[in-house]
């Protein structure tokens, strides 16, 4: 079988072997794997979990993107990523319940997996994996909790997800709206036709469009881009695919377009993007293990970089949903690691997509808010003097003074009466 084939591969270490050996594309079906388990455990005992799932291992970007940690914060959930590629296979198990309906009959289904993989990077979930015997005269090793006292139930936010098989994409959380434009198997497409398909997914409902095919430059494409970003769409589109492969860097040119460039598990970019723009970012887009048709896998690399960053551009959306297009990219570019020459370049962009730290880092224009003045706390200039101003004593509501006028009432009554007695004195003398 011709490595550039699409073929069939146990579930076993060579599927690992596949994926790092920088074959074109491979796939591995479910039903495959699930009869090779059914030979290999037959007349076995007691079922448990099977080992850890050979397609989510490969995944390398997961680790690199730290997206256990990413996805305690954001998944992109609400966020509608319209692929617009060769349609998508919303059957796969990894993508039950994420692929909207598409404008048109071709958009659900794919003509040659691009667009299945597509949105696998960006919001496969997984599946729950199957379960195996254990062999005759062996049994599962009790957890600590069963051997001791009754341990309590987990709380709902504290039991792990069981889709831990199949491909997990960077933003689970969000939808795919599928457009596809390319009607052929390899095609690149024609460049009025994505314009059109930029228009669908716009009418759609799409907050962020992911195109990882490169057309040849037209107006009509670059209006419907400009008509895009105006209305506050965030375009990604790539920049570059596969050594040796053919690609036109369009719509990827076009202003307000985020360019993707891929990046191997080193952090190099083994093709330099074509644009020559400066403001893109360098993303994973080598050996990538992501969905198929037909309930298969295939590994994508190059244009796939976009698909990865429109699902980190879902996650931080997800995470600021009152932030508009600008401000999302303004995260991932002030968060990326700068790599070549300081400072943003042809090559790497403004550098290395860091989606964690793009979930936290500060914008230029936030400001944190004042806090609010405690009513029950008052500033020490405010608290009474100990020395208070004088108050008169006319104006007191203070009972002691009459203290104070008490004497003067009695010297007045005294004075009084003493002049009383003196005036009838010499009367009775006369």
């Amino acid at each position: 079988m011709n490595a550039s084939e699409p073929g069939p591969f146990p579930l076993d270490r060579r599927f690992l072997d596949t994926c790092r050996s920088g074959a074109m594309f491979s796939r591995i079906s479910l039903v495959t794997a699930a009869v090779l388990v059914t030979v290999l455990v037959a007349g076995a005992g007691p079922a448990v979990a099977a080992e850890p799932d050979l397609v989510r291992s490969s995944q390398w970007q997961l680790t690199d993107l730290d997206l256990a940690a990413v996805h305690q914060r954001a998944t992109g959930e609400g966020i509608i990523v319209a692929v617009i590629d060769s349609g998508v296979d919303g059957a796969h198990p990894d993508l039950t319940g994420q692929v909207l309906p598409g404008a048109d009959a071709a958009s659900g289904t794919d003509v040659d997996g691009r667009g299945t993989g597509l949105a696998g990077l960006i919001a496969g979930h997984g599946h729950v994996p199957p379960v195996v015997p254990v062999a005759p005269g062996t049994s599962p090793s009790p957890s600590p909790s069963a051997a001791g006292s009754a341990s309590p139930e987990p709380s709902p936010q504290a039991v792990a997800n069981p889709r831990t098989a199949g491909v997990l994409g960077v933003a689970p959380g969000a939808k795919i709206l599928p457009v596809a434009f390319a009607p052929e198997p390899g095609a690149s497409g024609d460049p009025d036709l994505l314009a059109a398909a930029v228009d669908r997914a716009v009418a759609g409902g799409a907050k962020i469009i992911c195109v990882a095919r490169g057309v040849a430059p037209s107006a009509r494409l670059e209006a419907s881009v400009e008509a895009a970003v105006a209305a506050g769409v965030l375009v990604i589109a790539a920049d570059a695919d596969r050594a040796g492969l053919p690609f036109t860097p369009w719509p990827a040119s076009y202003p307000g377009v985020l360019n993707a460039i891929p990046a191997d598990r080193s952090g190099q970019v083994p093709v330099a993007p074509l644009s020559g723009r400066t403001t893109g970012l360098t993303a994973p887009g080598v050996d990538l293990v992501t969905t198929g048709p037909g309930a298969g896998y295939r590994i994508d690399g190059g244009a796939g970089a976009a698909a990865v960053l429109a699902g980190a551009a879902a996650v931080v959306w997800s995470a600021y949903p009152k932030a508009t297009a600008l401000q999302v990219v303004q995260r991932l570019r002030l968060s990326a690691q700068d790599l070549g020459a300081p400072g943003p370049d042809s090559r790497f962009g403004t550098g290395l997509l860091n989606l964690s730290a793009a979930l936290t880092v500060a914008l230029p224009e936030d400001t944190p808010a004042s806090p609010a003045p405690s009513p029950a706390a008052p500033s020490p200039s405010a608290a009474p003097s100990a020395s208070p101003l004088p108050v008169a004593l006319a104006d007191s509501s203070d009972w002691r003074r009459w203290l104070v006028v008490l004497p003067l009432l009695l010297f007045f009554t005294g004075l009084g009466v003493w002049a009383g007695r003196a005036s009838r004195t010499p009367a009775a003398a006369r």
